[in-house]
């Protein structure tokens, strides 16, 4: 059981400062009046803005548990300005803002364009605050045929959400039409749209279009701006989800794809040849249960679009296809698996158990392939992969997403479990559910030792391998997350199922359960599981680092254009898991050089000794650095989503809080 401390004052005295004693604060302060010596006090060096009430009080929680609290109770007072910014500088806009909650907040707060103005990536001044005389009419992309709107799919969605079978033509330059609503109301008027989609579909997919700045908005984030493309994706939206009850409504009930007649059914008009219309509101559900998501950030919401999507899936049979082929297999089968993909990220995200389990009995479609070829490289001889293993990343992408909600699962039931209840398997299934995770890692690094041709889906396939990879790192990080770090909060909200300053139990958040209940034996220790955290959260990191950037055409893109976005964010939580951890262990390593107790972290050096352990902490911290950089880096490309765009804001000010030093990544 971890030993509760309390945190150092803000300003310790001279003479408990010079002999390392811990000192109340008071004058004369306890430990002087004991020793009858003079009590003085020098002015504080801190600086930095005043706090409220909110804050006085965050300062006086336990600040950290276990191996840590030991160390950093007598953390000397030059460290305590990271400890204070850990709190005082994070973002009251932080986390997943849901825009159906509060769907004004955006657009009232004074402050948000101003908040916006302080992140500022590497060369990109577009985040930059401006005189709202100076930020200009707000400009929206929009597109002026079905055939533009697939081409746009696939250059900015399809990497990260491949939906449809490869292009059908040859893909495309991106040319958007920019147009600039009339009148000074953000609200949206469809009769501004020089084209209107001609199905749920390609509705669905403006919606998530339309939320990407084009090149003649010069600051996209300014509020303005912001509430323009907001209001438009949700014009869109809405006009999705009538079309697919309309459309759902003239789909023949019980009507199977491989019953005769099916093949010469009309295809989704202009999106591809390939994809019959009955898969039209299946797949428009995925993209608007992604766009609730990442945009609005309304996981419940998100949950109810894929659960309609698997229903209407399933009543035209999509799940019990066989191996026979047809001209529309391919786009059937990814249609059903890309529908149970989203499903499991939603069911992980509510922590609620997927409407359908991918192992259900009833389900016969064969996994969906990419259309490439792969060489794996051994240290022998290059094996030439036949072309039936062209599929291998469809397995390892549904492994991953029931691993991560498999873990979900695990530590809400060990949560929520009574003390009277039996627990002595936990350890076994603990162990268990791991030694699953890290044989899973050893299947899904095979992708390092794998290339694939340049065929149309080369780049789909590796992104979707390595968001897999991810996944499964983030599931064995959320699975030791509680035991490494005793689950301190470090970010403001509740979000990614991390514990949040600020919430009804802060200061005096109980840790969990299943940590201070004596019959619960965790099977690992604090030190296992904070270097299974650390490796994890550091793979994940140079994941995100290699994510691609929308390129159709292979070409080298300016750095204006590479801007946003980088990615369709729905697996935002993996960053902030990894966040969390590599901040946590930088507060650990800190703690201990700060209180010459380096050895307490030996177990997360390399190979240290005595002589060599300051050097090896050093460059532990800058790599926990660098990985936080890369992060929010990536975060930050994906702001325009706004509803996992505070993902971004938190990990700034926490960077901000433990570097306040920094000029900002």
């Amino acid at each position: 059981m971890p030993r509760v401390t309390k945190p150092p004052v803000k300003a310790a005295c001279l003479p408990c400062r010079t002999s390392k004693t811990r000192c109340d604060g008071q004058h004369p302060c306890s430990s002087c009046s004991g020793r009858n010596r003079e009590c003085s006090y020098r002015p504080s060096r801190r600086g930095g803005p005043r706090r409220g009430a909110r804050y006085e009080e965050a300062q006086r929680r336990p600040t950290a548990g276990n191996s840590l609290s030991s160390s950093i109770s007598d953390v000397p007072d030059e460290l305590d300005p990271f400890l204070d910014n850990m709190i005082g500088l994070v973002s009251p806009f932080a986390g997943i803002h849901n825009l159906d909650l509060s769907p004004d907040s955006l657009s009232t707060v004074d402050g948000a364009h101003q908040f916006w103005g302080q992140l500022t990536p590497h060369d990109d001044s577009s985040y930059e605050s401006a005189p709202m005389q100076d930020v200009g009419p707000p400009v929206i992309r929009a597109y002026q045929s079905e055939a533009e709107i697939a081409n746009a799919y696939y250059i900015y969605i399809h990497p990260y959400l491949p939906l449809l079978p490869p292009p059908a033509v040859q893909q495309q330059e991106d040319h958007p039409t920019v147009i600039r609503p009339f009148g000074e109301s953000s609200q949206a008027d469809k009769s501004h749209m020089p084209y209107w989609p001609t199905s749920s579909l390609s509705l669905a997919l403006s919606a998530m279009l339309v939320l990407i700045p084009t090149a003649e908005d010069t600051f996209p984030m300014a509020e303005t701006n912001l509430a323009t493309r907001r209001s438009y994706a949700q014009l869109f939206a809405q006009a999705a989800l009538a079309a697919v009850e309309t459309e759902t409504d003239d789909l023949s009930p019980g009507l199977s794809p491989n019953v005769p007649g099916i093949e010469s059914s009309r295809a989704l008009n202009g999106l591809h040849p390939q994809v019959p219309a009955q898969l039209g509101p299946v797949l428009a559900l995925v993209v608007l249960s992604i766009y609730e998501y990442c945009q609005r950030g309304n996981v419940s919401r998100m949950r109810a679009r894929v659960n309609q999507a698997i229903t209407t899936a399933m009543d035209i049979s999509i799940h019990r296809l066989d191996s026979t082929t047809t001209d529309y297999s391919e786009a059937q089968r990814r249609a059903w698996w890309m529908t149970i993909w989203v499903t499991y990220l939603s069911s992980s995200l509510h922590l609620s158990p997927p409407i359908v389990s991918m192992h259900d009995p009833r389900i016969t479609t064969p996994y969906p392939k990419f259309d490439v070829y792969l060489e794996v490289f051994n240290t022998l001889s290059i094996v030439f992969q036949s072309p039936t293993d062209c599929y291998k990343p469809w397995p390892i992408m549904m492994k991953a997403q029931e691993a991560l909600f498999e873990s979900n699962k695990m530590v809400q039931n060990i949560e929520s479990v009574d003390k009277t209840a039996v627990l002595s398997d936990f350890g076994t299934r603990i162990r268990k559910l791991d030694s699953d995770f890290v044989s899973l890692v050893g299947e899904a690094d095979r992708h390092v030792m794998t290339t694939f041709d340049e065929g149309p889906e080369a780049s789909v396939a590796r992104t979707m391998w390595m968001i897999s990879r991810m996944l499964i790192h983030a599931a064995r990080t959320r699975l030791h997350r509680f035991r490494a770090f005793m689950d301190i909060p470090l970010f403001l909200d509740n979000y990614c199922d991390l514990a949040a300053i600020n919430s009804e139990d802060f200061p005096h958040q109980p840790a969990p359960k299943w940590l201070t209940d004596r019959e619960v034996s965790f099977p690992f220790t604090e030190q296992e599981s904070s270097i299974i955290c650390l490796k994890s959260s550091l793979v994940v990191t140079t994941i995100y680092r290699n994510l691609p950037y929308a390129n159709p055409l292979g070409s080298v893109t300016s750095s204006r254009s590479r801007t946003y976005p980088k990615t369709i964010p729905y697996f935002a939580c993996s960053a902030m898991q990894s966040c969390y951890g590599l901040l946590m262990l930088l507060h650990r390593l800190r703690a201990c050089l700060a209180t010459d107790r380096l050895a307490n972290c030996y177990h997360l050096l390399n190979n240290p000794t005595p002589a060599s352990e300051i050097a090896d902490a050093e460059r532990l911290s800058e790599e926990l650095r660098h990985g936080v950089e890369i992060l929010d880096r990536s975060l930050k490309s994906d702001v325009i989503f706004e509803g996992v765009g505070g993902m971004g804001r938190e990990i700034e000010g926490a960077y901000l809080a433990a570097f306040p030093n920094s000029s900002g990544i």
